[in-house]
């Protein structure tokens, strides 16, 4: 390639080239002063900064509308006005961006331009059409100036593209409509996802039944883990509610937990032939405390049945040192129960086996105290269940003890425990 050599020592090609050096250099200043204030804008978090911007860059969009939504987080009176502003300058230098006439829609009911805005709603629907968010503003509006059926039709658009909005959606609608779900559903639309949503409302109000009661009209869709925080959500309420059996036929609805419920008066695993959990047990099986005494698990040596025994070591001098050991049980309430099952033990000091009441704690039966039995002994507790919950504890508990030190120590193990009404 050869190389070209350009004179420049004429007068005349020294202006040329003089302009042009100039021409580039404004052009470096005008694109990185844009190009600055563009940045800033977007990070400012004082509406003097971004004011500032402005002055460098007053036909950047992005600067206008920086300065918009700082003066709207002053709530001052007067800086709303310039925040109304500052959104139409934007939304003028970008008439096309839906984000601007959305935001100009908003700031002009805020300003009370019912008609204005409902314009600039408008026109933010045109350019993004299939938009949730832009939907789910003008719905609002439209429900908000009194526009209900107008308003539900595009909130139903909005929560179809955007299921996440369900919630909000609900909560509205059952203000609205002081609360008539069917209406909801009217609205909404008979789906899982929004019978999900009222589940959700519903807990949150604390009307299980009703959480209950939308959770089943979801049908077999309630199995899709999408809905399993849900779920666990509504089984943990309902325990809290001491509400045993809507939680246990909430469990069995659900393939993941349709083990973990027996039925009303059955224990789980009272014949230890499955695993025992140390942590994150479900609401009906053995529930393991923190500490480490007793040691706990399953043996093989001598069962009373099957394969498996439970078996628990013992050594410590405390009695409060004993680490919880308990199931809960549903129950019919009043009804009149037995549990039974088999015991041996070398112990030095004892234990017994131990029926309370789930809200209370209260002791309504507790069995002989399992001290030293070399073969197979059976155990027998009779209660009657409250009057006022359906669910009942099955514990572990010291015997004996008259103080704080209450020595311990040996092997203990259980099988066969076993629930029938009496």
């Amino acid at each position: 390639m050869a190389l070209v050599i350009i004179k420049t020592d004429s007068p005349l090609s020294r202006i040329i080239l003089g302009a042009a050096v100039l021409a580039c250099l404004c052009l470096i200043w005008f694109f990185g002063k844009w190009s600055f204030a563009n940045a800033v804008s977007v990070r400012a978090d004082l509406p003097e900064i971004a004011e500032l911007m402005i002055a460098l860059a007053p036909s950047d969009p992005q600067t206008h509308f920086a300065a918009a939504v700082l003066r709207e987080r002053t709530f001052d009176p007067s800086d709303a006005e310039i925040s109304l502003a500052e959104y139409d300058a934007s939304t003028a230098l970008t008439p096309n961006n839906y984000l601007s006439w959305l935001a100009l829609g908003k700031a002009l009911e805020r300003a009370g331009d019912a008609n204005a805005a409902e314009l600039a709603f408008k026109r933010s629907l045109e350019l993004a059409p299939n938009y949730a968010d832009v939907q789910w503003a003008y719905g609002n509006w439209l429900i908000r100036s009194g526009r209900s059926t107008e308003g539900f039709a595009m909130i139903r658009l909005a929560v179809g593209g955007k299921p996440e909005l369900l919630p909000a959606a609900t909560s509205m609608v059952m203000q609205l409509l002081d609360g008539d779900s069917e209406q909801v559903r009217t609205i909404l639309g008979n789906t899982p996802d929004v019978n999900a949503a009222l589940t959700g409302y519903f807990i949150g109000q604390k009307r299980l039944d009703e959480a209950v009661s939308a959770w089943e009209r979801m049908g077999s869709a309630a199995v899709d883990i999408k809905y399993r925080a849900l779920s666990d959500s509504l089984v943990a309420q309902l325990a809290a509610g001491y509400r045993f059996r809507l939680a246990g036929k909430t469990m069995s609805s659900i393939a993941a937990d349709a083990n973990t419920f027996p039925g009303v008066g059955r224990i789980t695993n009272g014949d230890f032939e499955s695993q025992i959990k140390l942590r994150d047990a479900k609401l009906f099986e053995w529930q393991i405390g923190a500490g480490t005494d007793p040691q706990i698990g399953l043996s093989e040596g001598q069962p009373h049945g099957g394969r498996y025994c439970l078996l628990l070591i013992f050594n410590t001098m405390q009695a409060a040192e004993m680490r919880p050991i308990t199931q809960t049980v549903a129950v019919e309430p009043s009804s009149l129960y037995a549990v039974e099952g088999f015991y041996r033990s070398e112990l030095k000091g004892s234990v017994a086996l131990e029926i309370a009441d789930a809200s209370t704690g209260k002791s309504l039966g507790r069995s002989i105290p399992f001290g030293p039995q070399a073969e197979w002994s059976k155990f027998r507790v009779e209660f009657q269940a409250p009057g006022s919950i359906d669910g009942v504890i099955i514990r572990l508990v010291r015997d004996g003890c008259i103080s704080s030190v209450c020595p311990i120590s040996g092997k203990l193990w259980i099988d066969d425990i076993s629930m029938s009404a009496r």
